[in-house]
């Protein structure tokens, strides 16, 4: 499928749906030095999990290829690509790519994140409709921000958006790149996208706790409830829909908290409960799902006291006021010579925190710490060394 759209920039789309398409597609791609790539994904919107709709890459000659992951089972060739680490991947706030890419099992390498660029130059918005009204007074259409991406067939206005994300990123990275250069921040970028490359995705070790209230149960019912959220992400899976979708959190941590309740009555008066397991068959296997729990808590010897809150603050005292008070002073001297959004990239209100509390300072970034420390010594503060200062990368 071809058709050309944009007519303004004379760009051609190409919808990549076959193996031949795919093959023809990454040796076009392959041949450029810099690529500006875009994914569209659904994270437990509309579908349940963390999936790849669709992709979009051109190397600015002209041509964007969209490929379509639904009718393309095996992506290997264009991982390949995205794992060469001669050519520029020119992204625009590439964290969720980067982890989509890394749980697909493709470490992408040498990427180039525009909007780390804006953030850098010290934007106070740096979406990519922001970057492209200011720098070159072009407006782009985001009416399918929104869209259902996991719909087949794709409408001509969703390929022309998806182009859209990716069509003006190399004018984007040359005007941004040129800007921080001018400053004398080149080093800021390079390390920030070295860090990116290193994002990996991980399934967090206890969901069911992120739930709210959830960690006001006591460790009796947390217990049902991590049995409950296994169940409902079982049932998400199968019925391919977000596990909220099904049952909504704040009932699962409520079901957890009440779990003596008559279900059938439970089931057909909550708010928000899927249609599908208001039958006897749903209700039968929650109230074993809650029952089997109870026997493994027995077994376990589980407490019914609650939970020990982990988030508690420490005391403040004299010296983490003194410490907070120091790092606050290094920060608006920061926030002053860099501007406060670049500021943010410096030194976050995590970071004053910790010093306060701990009088620990954990700088993360090489170009970071210089500036933190420079800016402390020039302001007569005297911070403690960096428990871990990276190895330039």
């Amino acid at each position: 499928m071809e058709f050309t759209t944009l007519s303004n920039k004379n760009i051609t789309i190409k919808l990549v749906t076959t193996e031949q398409e795919l093959q023809q597609a990454v040796a076009d791609l392959s041949m450029s030095q810099e690529l500006a790539l875009d994914l569209e994904f659904d994270q437990n919107r509309f579908t349940y999990g963390f999936n790849l709709c669709l992709v979009q890459v051109t190397s600015g000659n002209g041509i964007c290829y969209i490929l379509d992951p639904f009718t393309l089972p095996d992506l290997k060739p264009f991982f390949n690509l995205l794992q060469d680490e001669t050519i520029v991947k020119i992204i625009h706030h590439s964290n969720n790519d980067i982890l989509l890419l890394d749980k697909l099992g493709c470490r992408i390498r040498n990427v180039m994140d525009t909007d780390v660029a804006a953030k850098i130059l010290n934007y106070e918005r740096s979406s990519l409709a922001t970057v492209l009204k200011e720098e070159f007074n072009i407006e782009i259409d985001k009416s399918q921000q929104s869209s259902n991406w996991n719909k087949r067939p794709l409408t001509e206005q969703q390929l022309e958006y998806a182009a859209i994300d990716v069509v003006y990123l190399h004018q984007v990275k040359h005007k941004l790149v040129s800007e921080i250069e001018k400053a004398d921040r080149l080093h800021w970028l390079q390390e920030e996208n070295q860090l990116l490359e290193k994002l990996r995705y991980t399934e967090s070790e206890n969901p069911h706790l992120r739930l709210r209230n959830a960690t006001r149960l006591t460790y009796y019912n947390q217990f049902i409830l991590k049995a409950l959220y296994q169940y409902r992400e079982q049932l998400g899976k199968n019925m391919n829909k977000p596990a909220p979708y099904i049952i909504p959190n704040d009932a699962l941590v409520e079901l957890a908290a009440e779990h003596d309740v008559d279900m059938h009555e439970w089931l057909n008066h909550t708010k928000g409960i899927h249609g599908r397991l208001k039958s006897p068959s749903y209700e039968h296997k929650l109230e074993e799902v809650i029952l089997n729990a109870k026997k493994a808590a027995q077994e376990q010897h589980i407490t019914h006291e609650y939970a020990s809150n982990q988030f508690r603050r420490p005391f403040r005292t004299a010296e983490t006021e003194k410490r907070k008070e120091e790092l606050t002073s290094v920060q608006a001297e920061i926030v002053k010579q860099f501007g406060e959004f670049a500021g943010r990239l410096i030194m976050n209100q995590s970071l004053i925190n910790e010093y306060s509390y701990t009088g620990k300072l954990r700088c993360t970034k090489v170009y970071a710490t210089t500036i933190v420390l420079q800016t402390a010594a020039a302001l007569g503060i005297i911070l403690p060394e960096p428990e871990v200062i990276p190895s330039a990368l």
